[in-house]
């Protein structure tokens, strides 16, 4: 008996959706190069009818992320609407905006997950890669959500100048709390290769930041989840055109990428359905045009770069 595909699937198991473009930070490493409203993000109307096709679909995980997620006006309605239908939610979040209040809904919508970006184990390092960045507010969002009793990870992009504070991060992490902190290369996406230079570790810095990884694994075994992926995003680039993931990827205007590495744009949520926004994406990873892109951005990583200006298959 064969194995079922992602092309079995009458729908994606796994939404991962940016409500927004907006963001009160101006980070380095950012895959979307936020910080500003896009043209045409999807507005109310539009959001509760994409909403309605995810239930409908039956689709049981939605991943909201941003920008900043919550700035979006709509945030706290859009993730009441999944909770009352059963939907289990990640929100990924540079965590500024958790409050008291904010943290005690979030508890009562009962999210599969929030994390928070804590990019060092100090408020200088962290500032130094989320320019505009207060570190001391993402470490209070955390202890607020955990006091709270929500599910609250952390997740840490390494780069040349906070790498080596992935072991003190973590001993943080744990004594704050956490659930768990994840981590794994950096992405040459958006505003991070843009800045490549200033921020890809080398070969040392990834040796050393693996080996006290698997020394964290085994020290928080039982206690805390220390996960990391090992692969960086050509690795993953690779094994997706043999097994593409069943999920999509919603960006704030409605539009749909195939992936974060690649430029393509596999349908429209404003003039298609969801069903339909799916076959296209099942038909886009068996069509030469992006096989060979991707091959070439294989061969030549410097074509991440283009990740960011879309095309359509």
């Amino acid at each position: 008996m064969n194995p079922i595909t992602f092309e079995d699937l009458q729908a994606p198991l796994f939404v991962a959706w940016q409500i927004n473009s907006a963001c009160n930070l101006e980070c380095l490493h950012c895959c979307e190069e936020a910080g500003h409203r896009i043209p045409g993000e999807l507005n109310k109307q539009e959001v509760f009818h994409f909403l309605q096709q995810i239930v409908e679909l039956n689709i049981p995980y939605v991943a909201i992320s941003g920008g900043e997620p919550f700035l979006h006006p709509h945030f706290f309605t859009i993730c009441e609407f999944l909770s009352k239908h059963n939907i289990s939610i990640k929100v990924e979040t540079n965590g500024e905006f958790i409050d008291e209040e904010k943290a005690k809904k979030i508890a009562q919508l009962r999210f599969r997950s929030v994390q928070i970006s804590l990019d060092g184990a100090t408020a200088s390092t962290h500032e130094r890669l989320r320019l505009r960045g207060d570190w001391n507010k993402a470490v209070s969002a955390c202890r607020l959500l955990i006091k709270k009793g929500v599910n609250t990870e952390i997740v840490f992009v390494p780069t040349k100048f906070n790498i080596q504070e992935i072991g003190q991060l973590i001993d943080l992490a744990y004594s704050l709390g956490v659930y768990g902190i994840y981590t794994g290369k950096i992405m040459r996406i958006g505003r991070a290769a843009k800045n490549w230079d200033i921020l890809c570790p080398s070969e040392k810095d990834y040796e050393s930041f693996f080996k006290t990884l698997n020394d964290k694994v085994d020290y928080y075994d039982g206690k805390m989840k220390v996960y990391y992926y090992p692969y960086d995003v050509i690795e993953e680039l690779k094994y997706r055109l043999k097994f593409p993931a069943a999920s999509l990827l919603v960006l704030p205007n409605g539009k749909v990428k195939l992936i974060g590495p690649l430029p393509f744009i596999c349908g429209d949520l404003k003039k298609q359905s969801l069903t339909e926004v799916w076959q296209n994406y099942k038909r886009a990873w068996r069509n030469p045009k992006v096989i060979e892109f991707a091959q070439r951005v294989i061969a030549n990583p410097k074509l991440l770069a283009e990740s960011n200006r879309w095309r359509k298959v």
